[in-house]
């Protein structure tokens, strides 16, 4: 009789030890991990121009992640709002057109910069170093980054 109990006690257990296993695992934080893979670096935002509310912010965006994503936009507390542009070289007219998104190919990077992709933001008071930009994906997702401010005239 003794020897049944403890078996029964054991199994019960044994069997809660592998509940709380399965459950833990299933608890993981994918979504974290996913982040993990996304990284942005060199972020800056040009300074104000004496009189202006607007500026462009340029950063690199490395998808170290094995699918595609998307960007679809950026929200900024600095700001009335941010848009994602693209300079285009038409003949000797060179225009800037507004992007709805920008895919960000696995395992590459998309390098935003003067010339070529960019963010706009609108209606700046003034630009702070270490300004906060979220990036949002397509998923929902966002990717907070914090922007250098770069002096008037900058190339880079």
């Amino acid at each position: 009789m003794k020897l049944s109990r403890c078996y029964r006690r054991d199994r019960f257990e044994l069997t809660c030890l592998l509940l709380t296993l399965v459950l833990a695992m299933g608890c993981s934080d994918p979504t974290s991990e996913q982040d993990s893979l996304l990284q942005i670096s060199d972020a800056r935002i040009r300074a104000l121009a004496p009189g202006q509310d607007k500026t462009a912010a340029y950063f690199d965006f490395r998808n170290a992640g094995t699918a595609d994503i998307t960007l679809v936009g950026a929200e900024t507390a600095v700001a009335r709002a941010v848009e994602i542009h693209q300079i285009i070289h038409d003949g000797d007219m060179v225009r800037m057109r507004r992007q709805p998104e920008v895919v960000i190919p696995a395992g590459e990077t998309v390098r935003f910069a003067p010339g070529g992709l960019h963010l706009m933001i609108f209606g700046v008071s003034s630009t702070v170093d270490g300004a906060e930009i979220d990036l949002i994906l397509k998923d929902g997702r966002r990717v907070d980054a914090r922007f250098r401010k770069m002096p008037l005239g900058a190339q880079q």
